[in-house]
């Protein structure tokens, strides 16, 4: 047995594939993602075979790169199938993002087994393309799909065993922005932030972004190595709400203040961030013309809030066995 799992774009689909990937043998998984810096420093030292594709994503592109890019996805099929050959692959994997694309033709040329993943509260358009192919469809959130099986978001291992306490540790905020930063963070509330929140140091994640505004109470941070420990410093996270982080703060219980991506494909970020919200665990605070005041107005709700109780309302355990039911799965079907 061999599985491709088809993984690129975000980190959100990576980190969730990759703890898949955890639970069968090394030489048991090929991954397929893009060829961007993103991929390449997070598989470099993992010890997987991982096939690099030269494709990007379609949307937003200007004219010239649409009609260019059917050209790219044929180029990339025939790179897929060649790789699938060579390493006897017979079940496929994908995990969402445009390179799924790719990995939903193979499955149909070559009619190799398929299986999906979908992180989000709503079906993304890879996966809204290939579900009704796939032996069984894993959500994260039930979606009233045929052959769907609500297994929860795979998290990275080290969110494992880890719980939201009273400890006199806790002194910083973290803002992070998803595994590429957000340039809207950056530029727009940093100086709210620094404002508001006085008595707690502030770890700020840029991604590629480069702060203008400068305070001795940031450290700014290109990336975070290793969230999890630092979680266990952290009173509550001002973020994105992308799958990957709404799966990992909620299997935390980590108190956030969650900013939604405005232009999300499908709006999907502000669906995730009311679903985790429900029940008071956090606040969305949505962008545009009085995302500032209603930022200021969050924080000053979350500062005046016991967190512990707000912990208890953001934490599910429903993540946390998702990687090994879902390969499981896979491995017995």
């Amino acid at each position: 047995m061999r599985v491709a799992i088809f993984a690129g774009g975000t980190g959100g689909h990576i980190f969730p594939g990759i703890s898949i990937a955890e639970k069968f043998r090394k030489e048991e998984v090929v991954f397929f993602c893009s060829s961007r810096k993103l991929e390449k420093d997070i598989f470099k030292n993992l010890g997987y075979q991982v096939i690099h594709l030269n494709i990007n994503g379609f949307r937003g592109k200007p004219l010239i790169e649409k009609l260019l890019w059917p050209f790219k996805l044929a180029n990339c099929c025939l790179t897929a199938f060649a790789h699938a050959k060579k390493y006897r692959v017979d079940r496929v994997l994908l995990m969402g993002g445009y390179v799924s694309i790719i990995g939903w033709v193979l499955s149909k040329v070559k009619k190799l087994k398929l299986y999906i993943h979908e992180q989000n509260s709503i079906l993304g358009s890879a996966n809204k393309l290939a579900y009704k192919s796939s032996i069984t469809i894993f959500t994260s959130h039930f979606l009233n799909l045929p052959n769907e099986k609500l297994t929860g978001n795979p998290i990275r291992k080290n969110f494992l065993n880890k719980n939201y306490d009273a400890n006199d540790n806790r002194n910083k905020v973290l803002i992070f922005g998803g595994s590429q930063g957000s340039k809207y963070f950056v530029e727009n509330i940093a100086s709210t932030v620094d404002s508001l929140i006085k008595e707690n140091q502030i770890i700020f994640q840029t991604g590629g972004n480069q702060p203008k505004f400068k305070s001795d109470n940031i450290v700014y941070k290109e990336f975070i190595d290793d969230l999890p420990s630092l979680f266990d410093e952290v009173k509550f996270v001002i973020c994105r709400s992308g799958a990957t982080t709404v799966a990992e703060i909620q299997s935390y219980g980590m108190p956030a203040i969650f900013i939604p991506l405005q232009n999300s494909i499908d709006n999907h970020q502000l669906l995730n961030a009311k679903a985790a919200c429900s029940e008071g665990g956090g606040i969305v605070v949505e962008e545009g013309e009085s995302a500032a005041e209603d930022l200021i107005n969050a924080i000053g709700e979350i500062q005046s809030i016991d967190l512990i109780q707000m912990s208890k309302k953001m934490k599910k355990d429903i993540h946390f066995e998702a990687a090994k039911t879902i390969a499981n799965e896979i491995k017995q079907n």
